[in-house]
C-alpha cells in the first residue's frame, strides 16, 4: 500500500466527480454510527450515577455528535461535488480534529475523574449523616 498517493495535492484538493470510492462511503457510515453512539451516550448521561460520570459522558456525546454529523455533511458535500468542502483535505481535517479532541478528553479523565468521584462520594457520606 503506497501512502504517498493519499498526500498528493491532486488527491487532497481535487474531487473525482465520476466516482465515489468505498472509502468515502465508509465516512458516511462511520458518521452515522458515531451519531447513534452519541444518542446512547446522551441517554446514559441522563442515567449516570455520579456528576463526574455525567460530565464525561456529556463530553463524549459532544465529541461523537459533532464528528459524526461533520462526517455525514462532508459526504453530502462530496456527493454534491462541492469544491473545497468535498475535498479529502477536509475529511483528513475532521479526522485530525476528532483525534485531538478525543485525546484531550482522555487526558482530562485521567487527571481529574478519580478526584471528582472521590469528592462526590465524600459529599454523599456527609449528607447521609446530616439531619434533614
Amino acid at each position: 500500500m503506497n501512502l504517498k498517493n493519499y498526500f498528493t495535492s491532486q488527491y487532497l484538493f481535487q474531487i473525482n466527480t465520476a466516482y465515489i470510492s468505498p472509502a468515502e462511503k465508509l465516512f458516511l457510515f462511520s458518521g452515522a454510527i458515531l451519531v447513534l453512539l452519541a444518542i446512547v451516550l446522551k441517554v446514559s448521561a441522563a442515567l449516570a450515577p455520579t456528576p463526574a460520570d455525567k460530565k464525561y459522558r456529556q463530553k463524549f456525546f459532544s465529541l461523537f455528535a459533532t464528528i459524526g454529523l461533520s462526517q455525514m455533511v462532508w459526504y453530502l458535500c462530496r456527493w454534491q461535488n462541492v469544491r473545497f468542502f468535498g475535498s479529502h483535505f477536509i475529511a483528513w481535517a475532521i479526522v485530525l480534529v476528532a483525534v485531538v479532541w478525543f485525546v484531550k478528553i482522555l487526558i482530562s479523565i485521567y487527571k481529574t475523574y478519580r478526584e471528582e468521584k472521590t469528592v462526590w462520594e465524600k459529599e454523599q457520606v456527609k449528607l447521609k449523616y446530616l439531619p434533614k
